[in-house]
């Protein structure tokens, strides 16, 4: 049966509202999308080390400190993309740039788009995400081999709920005055440059607010 991505999107908002740490919350959702869509790989990714944080708080202030925006921002979008490692085999990646044109109203998130800033080493470089693209998608793998895999049916929910869940909490360990600047807050969403996005809600001295509102792209 193929697994639902429409109410996977909505599972992970749940799952985020609900705030236990990154590392249970993928446990949670890989069994989630296991239940939905039983498959051999779904071990493989329980292997995979979720809860350690340190060096996505670190890409995430690397930024503020090396290549400050100009502008005074007010939104920030953590976008999901597809790239190569450094050995050429394909992955997908997460990277950060900032909005000076962020509403809360703006459903499309259009803010995103077009960002006043864009660091230049604005990628992640995640391990965590590149290993769970090559389990989807055995890019090493013979065609007949490939031909089993699961492809887009865990790329989609895991990318998107790892990204969540991993920078909401991030989030919380971060040098806040570094991020805000002269910001009361920024606005905060995560998702496939491409595609779906979730809102985490918005970014104070005091750290990440409730989680916001979201939208299917």
């Amino acid at each position: 049966m193929p697994l639902d991505l429409g109410r996977m999107h909505a599972w992970i908002m749940a799952e985020l509202a609900a705030g236990r740490p990154v590392a249970e919350s993928m446990a949670r959702l890989i069994g989630e999308c296991e239940a939905g869509h039983p498959h051999a790989d779904w071990p493989r990714f329980r292997e995979l080390d979720y809860a350690d944080l340190t060096n996505v708080v670190e890409w995430i202030e690397a930024p503020f400190e090396f290549e400050p925006p100009e502008c005074r921002l007010r939104g920030l979008w953590f976008g999901l993309f597809n790239t190569h490692s450094d050995d050429g085999t394909p992955v997908i990646d997460i990277r950060l740039s900032g909005s000076a044109r962020y509403d809360p109203a703006d459903v499309n998130i259009d803010w995103a788009v077009r960002p006043e800033w864009e660091p230049e080493y604005a990628g992640a470089g995640s391990a965590v995400l590149a290993d769970i693209y090559r389990i989807a998608y055995r890019p090493k793998a013979s065609a007949a081999e490939r031909k089993g895999r699961l492809g887009d049916a865990a790329e989609y929910p895991l990318c998107l709920g790892y990204g969540a869940f991993a920078v909401r909490d991030a989030l919380g360990q971060v040098d806040a005055a570094l991020l805000l600047g002269h910001a009361d807050s920024l606005g905060v969403a995560v998702g496939f440059d491409s595609g779906d996005f979730v809102r985490l809600g918005e970014f104070g001295p005091n750290g990440l607010s409730a989680t916001g509102s979201h939208e299917p792209g």
